[in-house]
């Protein structure tokens, strides 16, 4: 029986980090596009307060946007990983470098621009690489919370309407898998040569949990599946594919079968994959 997209997206306790740092950018956005408009920030004082806030949030708003996209491009290059100042200045760039332009549009529909010289353009530019800088920074500090990380290990008893783990046999493989050099790749530095625990859909991008900590990649679940057919492991869940070496222990809980990883991750295993799974000994005799 295959489970819905839906249904994939509720089942996961890690879901939703993206949704809470969209949510945050745009409200930090809203926020700053206020306080500037009350200000009568770069010689708008003068306009009504009304207008200023339209004026604002219309300058904003995009660069918002536009920095949840250029931001997202550079944790996913993660060449930066360990540099998060420098990380953080090079989004502002990325961002202030269209953004500019849209702005100069912005202003000349608000409020009438002079003709537009070079020396326009780079005054623009100052202004809102200055202020993308700062937004980009209070970003990075208000989603610090929701970056990728290990989870921290939960006693399996704990768990509500848990039913007593049952332990993966022992003859499962005892190291985790490498991770493939084209998925590796994708990654930031410090996780390129580390073990595969599992991976996890999350909207268009998949977290890749491994044994030093975790890093969203843009890749299909499909893509990430193929490169990993002579892995032992298992897509246990449409939005899950999981190291058999990860595993723990597995039961019921609140009616649906949980994996339970060496990481402290709890993986939800779909209804057509649990008797495949008992079949081919992930679990013990009984499970």
């Amino acid at each position: 029986m295959r489970e819905n997209e839906a249904s994939a997206v509720r089942a996961s306790p890690n879901a939703f980090s993206l949704q809470a740092q969209a949510f945050r950018g745009l409200g930090i956005a809203a926020a700053a596009a206020a306080v500037l408009a009350y200000l009568g920030a770069l010689g708008t004082g003068e306009a009504p307060l009304g207008l200023r806030l339209a004026y604002w949030a219309a300058v904003i708003m995009p660069g918002s946007f536009l920095g949840m996209g250029v931001s997202a491009l550079v944790r996913s290059w993660g060449g930066l990983e360990s540099r998060r100042l420098l990380e953080i200045a090079l989004v502002a760039l990325l961002v202030s470098l269209p953004h500019s332009f849209i702005v100069i549009v912005v202003s000349a529909l608000f409020f009438g621009v002079e003709m537009i010289t070079p020396m326009l353009v780079l005054q623009f530019w100052l202004a809102v690489l200055l202020i993308t800088l700062v937004l980009t920074a209070i970003n990075y500090l208000a989603n610090a919370d929701i970056q990728p990380r290990a989870p921290a290990l939960q006693p399996a008893m704990a768990l509500p309407d848990a039913a007593q783990p049952v332990p993966v046999q022992s003859a499962q493989p005892e190291t985790a898998p490498a991770i493939p050099p084209l998925l590796a790749e994708k990654l930031p530095v410090n996780l390129r040569s580390a073990r595969l625990l599992a991976i996890e859909a999350e909207d268009h991008y998949l977290r890749v949990h491994t044994d030093a900590g975790s890093n969203l990649v843009l890749m299909r679940m499909t893509d990430a599946c193929a490169l990993l057919d002579d892995a032992p492991g298992a897509r246990v869940h449409r939005s899950w594919w999981v190291a058999r070496a990860a595993v723990t222990s597995g039961g019921q809980r609140a009616g649906r079968m949980m994996l339970d990883l060496s990481s402290g991750l709890q993986v939800p295993v779909s209804r057509a994959m649990q008797q495949r799974l008992k079949g081919s000994g992930w679990f013990s005799q009984g499970s």
